[in-house]
Order: C-alpha cells, then sequence, then structure tokens
C-alpha cells in the first residue's frame, strides 16, 4: 500500500510537471473559446519584440474571444511606456470601435504612417479579422499585424486568407517563457507561408526581428510571375493567337522587364488580359477596369509598360521610379498643300495687295503733277487731259516691265522722277515679288499646322475636326477632369460619333485615313507611330504637359524598393535612354512606306512618274526643291487669261459704242428727213445693249469655269 501511494504521487508530480513546462495549467482554460491570461513573460517578450522591430507605437487589440485579466494587461501597458513605447488600447467587441480601428488603419494609409497592431483573440477570431482587413484592403507595407496564436498550429484558412504585400506575423508559445516569431514575408518565392524568423527565450535570438524586404527580394530565386501584356508600339509587340495566348515579339518594356528578371533572378509569364486596356480611374459602382484593376484586385503583380502616372491610379496601385519622362501631345494630318492656282497672288500678304494697286494708282498723276506743275504756275495752255493720260500709261507699263520709247516729257525732273519709279517697281516690288513666288512654285506653300490647343479648339468648332483618345487612358482622364481648354474639348468630343479607340496605333490609322481628326497620347508612341506610317503625312503638335511612366505594383508592394534599385541604376546610366533610342533605330525601312495621303501627294508622285514606295522613303525635311511644272503655273496662265478677256472686253465695248454713235447719227440724220419717234429708236438701243452684255457676261463665265476648273 505504501509503495502504491508512493507511485501515485510521483505520477500526479510527473503530470503536474509536464503540465507546468507546456503552459497547460487548467483544463477549463484548455477547452474555453475564450483567452484568459497572458502566458507567462509574455509581457517582456512583446517588450523585447517592439524594439527590435523598431516601433515607436503598438496598438493592442482584443477581441471578442478575449478576456484577460486586469493585471496582465496593466503589466503589459506598463513595460511597454517604461521603455518609451507608446501604446493604445483598444477593445474590439463591438462593431462600433471595430469600425474605429479600421478607420485608424485607413488613416495610417493616407498620411503613409507606421503601425504595429497587436491581436490578443482566439484563432477562430484571428481569422475573422483577418479577412474583414483583406476585404477593406488594410494592407501596406508600413502596417504589421501581429497576432498571438494561443495553441495548436497555424490553420490553412489564416494562411490562405493573407495576401503577399500584408505583413503579418504570427506569435507562438510552444513552452513556458519561450515564444516563437514567424513572418510571411521572409522568402520571395513561397506564397500564403510562415517561415520562422526569430524566437525569444529570456532575449531575442537576433536583432531586428523581421528581416528587411530588401534582404529577402534581392533574390527571388526562380519565382514565375504571370504580367498582363497589352499591344502599344514601341514599348510592347504583342501577336494576339486564336487560342487566347500572345506573342510578345519585342518592344522597349519587354528588354526593361528581362533586364529585371535577370538581375533579380525570376522569370516571367505573358498572359491576355480580359480587357485590353490600361484602366484610368474607379468608376462610380466602385471598379477599376483594365490590366491596373487587377493589379487593384491583386489578381496580378506588376504590369510594365507605357504606364503614365496620375492622382487617379494612385488611389488604386502604386508607382515604381519612373521609367520614361515624357510630354502629352496630338497628333494631326499633315498640312495640305495649298491651291496652286492661287498661288501668284499669295507671295504677298492680302494687306499689301492693296497699297500695291494704290502705288500703281497714284504713281501716274504724280509724274503728272511733277511735269505740269510749271505750265501751271505760268499759266500757259496745254493738253493737259493728254498729259495725264501718257503719264498713267507711261507709270504702268514701267511697273509691268514694258519697254516703252515714249516719255511724257524731256525735263530732268520727269526722268528723275521716271528712274525712282523704275527703280522701285524693278528692284522693290518686281524682284521680291519674283523670288517669292519662285520659292512658292518650287516649294508649294502648305496650310497652317495645327500646333496649340487653342488652335486644335478652333478647329474642331469651325472646320469640323475631331478628337479622339485612348480608352481608359491617362489622356482621357485629363479630357475628363481637366477645366479651361481641357474642359471644352472635352464638351466638344461628346458631340462625335467616335471619341475613343482602342489604342493610339488604331487612332494614327484614323489620323492617316481621314484628314479631319486628331489624337491625344503619349508624344514618343505618338512620334515612333509617325515614323512607321511615314512622318510627313503626319503633324506632330508642341508638348502640353509633362508625363511620366512607371511600373505599376499592387499597393503596399514589398518588392518595390527593390525594383525601384534596378530602375533607377537603368534611368541615371542611361540604359532606358538608350533601349528607347533603340527602337527607333531598329524600326524596319519598309515600315517608313506608306501610302501618300493628301491629293497634292498623290499628283506630285504620278507626275514626276515615281513610285510610291520610292517616293515615300523620303520625309518630308530631306526632299529638295521640286522642278517648275505646267501644273504649278496654272495661276499665271489664268491670270493671263483674264487679261486677255479684260482686253476683249474693252475692245468689244468700244467697238459697240462706235455702232451706237454712228447708228446715232444716222439715226438723227432720218430723223429730220422721216421722223422716225424717238421712243421706237431708244428701245432698240436698249435691247441691243442688253443682248450684248449677256452674250460677254456668258462667254466670261465660260471661260473662268474652263480656267479655274480642276486640271486633267
Amino acid at each position: 500500500m505504501v509503495i502504491n501511494s508512493y507511485k501515485t504521487i510521483y505520477i500526479f508530480s510527473l503530470m503536474a510537471y509536464i503540465c507546468a513546462a507546456y503552459g497547460f495549467f487548467d483544463i477549463d482554460e484548455i477547452t474555453s473559446t475564450t483567452m484568459r491570461r497572458l502566458p507567462r513573460d509574455f509581457s517582456l517578450a512583446v517588450k523585447d519584440i517592439a524594439e527590435g522591430l523598431p516601433a515607436k507605437t503598438v496598438t493592442i487589440v482584443r477581441g471578442e474571444s478575449t478576456n484577460i485579466r486586469s493585471q496582465d494587461i496593466f503589466e503589459l501597458l506598463c513595460l511597454l511606456n517604461k521603455h518609451h513605447i507608446q501604446v493604445i488600447n483598444l477593445n474590439i467587441t463591438s462593431k462600433e470601435y471595430k469600425d474605429k480601428y479600421y478607420e485608424f488603419l485607413k488613416k495610417a494609409l493616407d498620411i503613409s504612417e507606421e503601425r504595429t497592431s497587436l491581436i490578443l483573440c482566439e484563432p477562430y477570431e484571428c481569422e475573422n479579422i483577418l479577412i474583414e482587413l483583406t476585404e477593406n484592403n488594410l494592407i501596406h507595407r508600413t502596417i504589421l499585424y501581429i497576432f498571438y496564436w494561443p495553441s495548436g498550429s497555424i490553420s490553412d484558412r489564416f494562411l490562405y486568407t493573407i495576401r503577399e504585400a500584408m505583413r503579418v506575423a504570427v506569435i507562438t508559445n510552444p513552452r513556458e517563457s519561450v515564444f516563437r516569431v514567424y513572418y510571411n514575408q521572409a522568402t520571395p518565392d513561397h506564397l500564403h507561408h510562415f517561415s520562422l524568423v526569430n524566437w525569444w527565450s529570456g532575449s531575442l535570438y537576433k536583432s531586428p526581428v523581421l528581416p528587411p524586404a530588401d534582404k529577402v527580394y534581392k533574390n527571388f530565386k526562380g519565382r514565375v510571375f504571370r504580367v498582363p501584356v497589352l499591344h502599344a508600339p514601341p514599348w510592347h509587340f504583342v501577336k494576339y493567337n486564336n487560342d487566347s495566348t500572345v506573342n510578345v515579339t519585342g518592344g522597349r518594356d519587354d528588354k526593361l522587364l528581362a533586364l529585371l528578371a535577370k538581375k533579380l533572378n525570376f522569370r516571367y509569364k505573358y498572359y491576355d488580359p480580359p480587357d485590353r486596356s490600361q484602366g484610368s480611374s474607379i468608376s462610380g459602382n466602385g471598379t477599376f477596369r483594365g490590366t491596373l484593376g487587377l493589379i487593384w484586385k491583386r489578381k496580378a503583380d506588376f504590369f510594365v509598360g507605357d504606364v503614365t502616372m496620375t492622382w487617379e491610379r494612385l488611389q488604386a496601385v502604386e508607382f515604381s521610379f519612373l521609367t520614361l519622362a515624357d510630354s502629352g501631345a496630338f497628333l494631326t494630318h499633315a498640312p495640305a498643300k495649298l491651291s496652286e492656282t492661287l498661288a501668284i497672288i499669295r507671295p504677298f500678304q492680302w494687306e499689301v495687295w492693296p497699297l500695291v494697286c494704290a502705288t500703281v494708282l497714284v504713281t501716274g498723276p504724280a509724274l503728272w503733277v511733277v511735269i505740269a506743275a510749271p505750265s501751271l504756275w505760268q499759266r500757259r495752255r496745254q493738253n493737259q487731259w493728254g498729259l495725264l493720260n501718257n503719264c498713267c500709261w507711261f507709270t504702268t507699263t514701267l511697273f509691268l516691265r514694258q519697254s516703252s520709247s515714249k516719255e511724257p516729257s524731256k525735263t530732268h525732273k520727269a526722268r528723275l522722277v521716271s528712274v525712282l519709279v523704275s527703280l522701285g517697281a524693278t528692284y522693290v516690288i518686281g524682284d521680291m515679288y519674283s523670288a517669292n513666288l519662285t520659292s512658292l512654285l518650287a516649294r508649294p506653300a502648305r496650310e497652317q499646322p495645327i500646333g496649340t490647343l487653342q488652335a486644335l479648339e478652333e478647329a474642331m468648332r469651325n472646320r469640323d475636326y475631331e478628337l479622339v483618345v485612348e480608352r481608359h487612358s491617362s489622356s482621357l482622364t485629363i479630357l475628363e477632369n481637366g477645366t479651361g481648354v481641357y474642359g471644352r474639348l472635352a464638351k466638344l468630343m461628346r458631340r462625335q460619333r467616335i471619341q475613343r479607340v482602342r489604342s493610339v496605333e488604331v487612332g494614327v490609322r484614323m489620323v492617316l485615313a481621314r484628314k479631319h481628326v486628331a489624337i491625344l497620347g503619349g508624344r514618343e508612341t505618338l512620334y515612333y507611330d509617325t515614323e512607321r506610317f511615314g512622318s510627313h503625312n503626319f503633324h506632330l503638335s508642341e508638348k502640353l504637359y509633362t508625363r511620366y511612366s512607371a511600373i505599376a505594383l499592387q499597393i503596399g508592394c514589398p518588392f518595390l524598393e527593390t525594383f525601384n534599385n534596378v530602375v533607377m541604376t537603368l534611368f541615371e546610366a542611361g540604359i532606358l535612354a538608350k533601349m528607347t533610342t533603340d527602337e527607333y533605330k531598329n524600326l524596319p525601312e519598309r515600315s517608313r512606306r506608306s501610302e501618300p495621303v493628301t491629293e497634292s501627294d498623290k499628283e506630285s508622285s504620278d507626275l514626276t512618274g515615281e513610285s510610291i514606295a520610292t517616293s515615300q522613303m523620303q520625309g518630308e525635311s530631306t526632299k529638295g526643291l521640286e522642278p517648275v511644272s505646267l501644273r504649278m503655273l496654272r495661276g499665271a496662265f489664268c491670270l493671263l487669261g483674264i487679261g486677255y478677256l479684260v482686253a476683249a472686253l474693252a475692245l468689244g465695248i468700244e467697238i459697240q459704242v462706235h455702232r451706237r454713235t454712228k447708228n446715232r447719227i444716222t439715226v438723227s440724220v432720218r430723223t429730220e428727213t422721216r421722223k422716225v419717234p424717238r421712243c421706237l429708236l431708244l428701245g432698240k438701243m436698249k435691247k441691243y445693249l442688253r443682248d450684248g452684255l449677256a452674250r460677254i457676261t456668258r462667254l466670261v463665265y465660260n471661260y473662268i469655269d474652263r480656267a479655274l476648273g480642276p486640271g486633267i
């Protein structure tokens, strides 16, 4: 009996020791769904962990499944305050307090302030809290969630709820006075996985407590990323297959991604996103479309392309260091050649022609005044009307460069005035006009190009121009949210049938096919497309605003700093600019050839006998002077015809006047003898005059119509 009693005491002592070693003190506490007390030395461990993070402020969150003794909480709070760590004690047992906690975290996201939360609750409530944090998108690298897992292993539901960008640490207590720290961002190639990164047994094993992200994600260890891709030359050249797969054949950003993959040791696989667009802003129903929408929903890790950084996009994604410093611009059709029929009056602006005509009209009377002044003073009789007629004809022949041997006067004053008029007509007016006319005929004038937003607005109002933009792009956002001229352009766009296009390339093709269309986008992309389709077919506007492109990543992405280091190195070394320039150099020569789109280009290639491919190989800047052809001299022949017509009209009027005078004399003689009624004679004269003027008018109209008609 004594031996049996000793055995019983020994067994109970051994069981008590085992329970004490593994932290089992009460069967009620083990089977209870409420946390009633903190383990031994938990406050010391939390204090060392907070100092090793380091964390200036710790938020202690107790859930509904927590009913910890007040003395344990008081001990923890005093210990943290004693070591200069600010503590926020929060109980989220009610929905009101829980909403306040989520609002507190959301404010930290807005002001980019670090937050560290120690969440004390049972495992099932830890899972629910983690799900709510994920649904509210309270995920960022500046927010750390530390969960205390009181017993058992971490559940699969908890593991698969965690997103990679979410910083989550778990503290476990495997035995008395020993605490292990697990972290989800300890490995770059394992998702939904916790790794043991530290432990506490009287003191921390190492400091800092958690491994820094720049060291963890320095090497991705062959991790495979699925990256959405869009066809946007010169950034990506994509061929879409019938089986929903894509084949990327090159591009600047494809080379950039290859450099990143080689430097950081990861692999990538392109895929075709559901909505082939970048995405512009969060719509009214709270959704974000396009590839940026996939990143916002955390269905894609990052997107490399010509993604412009805007305020609306910053609400959904984060951007790396800039990969391109670009500017906004719009592209229009190349200015068409002006009518060559009117080239004869184009050397002078319209303000000059009235002054030239006034000079021709005034010079004759001025010469008459110089010659007739002495005779008027001396009151000598002279045929002044005849002298005025001779002076006017003489000055007219000088301006028209006609030879005239009949001078109106032999005096020195008249000859001096004649010489001055001849010099002015020859060297000031005549030579300047001839030089400008020759240059205009050799290089025909073109319409005024549209280079500013104000000019584009005027063209859209008065000349039926249309402005298109890429759908879900930053250019569309600028028009929708812009004020001033951008707001007015957006209002003018609403009356169009087509406002948005699938890509910039589609818009450039519209500009190539239709004359009164403009597209707004990035200047680098538009410039590349002009080189592809023939630069002489387009006109690129001046720089409108500065825009920066970068890699789009998830909000709170842990490897953002790693990407930034690589991109900054490439940018500062000039490698990114070199890759962009190489895309222009690699452009095949056949891509620069395109069909002529203006009537003048077509006629020029037909008349010169050159093939379309040969004529399109040379850009507008490399085209030399063109030989003068009969088509260019059409205006001179029209003016010559008008002169002949005026001369014929004057001759006809003189003949008619002579006939009427002769008939009037004959009629007056007959009236004396035969007394013909005068009213009958006047009626016949009016009829003949009316019929003659009608015939002359028809001849003039027919001749002008044939002269100004289209050439064959």
